[in-house]
C-alpha cells in the first residue's frame, strides 16, 4: 500500500470512531483468518485502498465478489445503504454500495476491520425499499454536490475499485511436467551468481526461480541458450499457489518484497517452501501451510 494510503487510513482511524465494538465477530489476530461472506476488509494494490464487504467466496479461483464501502461519516449516495448505531459492528457508521459488486483476488485483500451480518442480501433489500432507518439500516442520503470533500472521497473509492479489479490473479495451474535438470557443474552456476551451493543445487534441480538476469548471466557462462535455463524451472504445486494467495502471508510477503514487488517476494517464498525437507502431518494446502510457517520462522531468528 502506498504511503499516501497508509497516511489516509490513519487519519481515519484518529478522526473517527472506527473500530470494532465490545464482543465483534473477530478472531485474536484477524489477518489470520480465513476469507468468509460478511467481512467488512481493507483492500489494496499499488496506490489503491479501499474497504469491502465480501458478498460471495471462490475459494478455488481465490476471488471475491466485493461490495465497496467506507467507514467516513458523511460519505454516501442514493445508492448506498448505511449501518449505523446497533447495526453497525463498529463504533461508527459503516456505508454500502451493494448493487456495484466488484470481483477481486484474493491478493489484495489485507486486515479483517469487522464482520457485517450475514443476511446482509435481505437487509440491503429491506434498506432499499425504506426511506427511514429500520433497525439501525437506512439508505445513503443524496450526496453532497460537486467539490465537495464527501464527492471526492465517493470518486476515489470507485476509482480504487476499479484498480483491485485489475490486480493479478491466481493462474490456472498448467499440467505438470518434471521439469529437465541442468545439466550444468555446481561450480558453475556457484562462480556465475555468487549463490551457495544448496541455491546451486536448488537451481540445478529446477526448485529455484532465476531473475533474466541471472538467467542470462548463467546462460553466458555455460554456453547454453537462455530458454534452456528459464525452461528448467519446475512450476510450484497448485495447491502451493493457491495457499500464498490467501491474505494471511501478505504481510509477510510484504516485508520480503524488493521494491514493492509482491508477486515476485510471493514465488520466492513458494519456492523456499518448495525446497524445504521438512516432516508435515496434513495433505494438500495444509502441507503447503506448515511449510511456509517453518519458512517464515526462519525470517525471525
Amino acid at each position: 500500500m502506498s504511503s499516501d494510503a497508509s497516511e489516509r487510513w490513519l487519519a481515519l482511524s484518529r478522526q473517527f470512531p472506527i473500530g470494532p465494538k465490545p464482543g465483534a465477530d473477530l478472531a485474536r489476530r484477524a489477518e489470520y483468518q480465513d476469507v468468509l461472506p460478511g467481512q467488512l476488509r481493507q483492500a489494496y494494490w499499488l496506490d489503491a485502498v479501499a474497504a469491502v464487504v465480501i458478498d460471495r467466496v471462490d475459494e478455488a479461483a481465490a476471488e471475491v465478489s466485493v461490495f465497496p464501502a467506507t467507514l467516513e461519516p458523511g460519505v454516501e449516495n442514493e445508492t448506498a445503504i448505511v449501518f449505523e448505531g446497533d447495526a453497525s459492528p463498529l463504533r461508527g457508521p459503516v456505508a454500502v454500495w451493494p448493487h456495484s459488486p466488484a470481483s477481486i483476488p484474493f491478493s489484495v485483500l489485507g486486515t479483517t476491520i469487522a464482520r457485517l451480518s450475514e443476511s446482509l442480501p435481505r437487509i440491503t433489500h429491506q434498506a432499499m425499499d425504506a426511506e427511514a432507518s429500520a433497525n439501525g439500516v437506512r439508505r445513503g442520503r443524496r450526496a453532497p454536490g460537486l467539490g465537495s470533500g464527501a464527492t471526492s472521497a465517493l470518486a476515489e473509492l470507485f476509482d480504487a475499485i476499479e484498480v483491485l479489479e485489475g490486480a493479478p490473479r491466481l493462474q490456472a495451474a498448467a499440467p505438470r511436467v518434471p521439469a529437465s535438470r541442468l545439466q550444468i557443474p555446481l561450480a558453475t552456476i556457484m562462480g556465475s551468481l555468487d549463490v551457495s551451493q544448496p541455491r546451486a543445487m536448488a537451481i540445478r534441480l529446477g526448485k529455484e526461480p532465476l531473475t533474466v538476469e541471472e538467467a542470462d548471466r548463467l546462460a553466458s557462462f555455460a554456453e547454453i541458450p537462455v530458454e534452456e535455463i528459464l525452461g528448467a524451472v519446475e512450476p510450484l504445486p497448485a495447491a502451493l499457489q493457491r495457499e500464498l494467495q490467501e491474505p494471511r502471508w501478505r504481510d509477510r510477503i510484504r516485508e520480503r518484497a524488493i521494491d514493492g514487488d509482491e508477486n515476485r517476494a510471493r514465488t520466492r517464498l513458494g519456492y523456499e517452501a518448495y525446497q524445504l525437507a521438512a516432516r508435515e502431518t496434513g495433505e494438500g494446502r495444509e502441507r503447503w501451510r506448515q511449510r511456509l510457517e517453518t519458512v517464515l520462522a526462519g525470517d525471525r531468528r
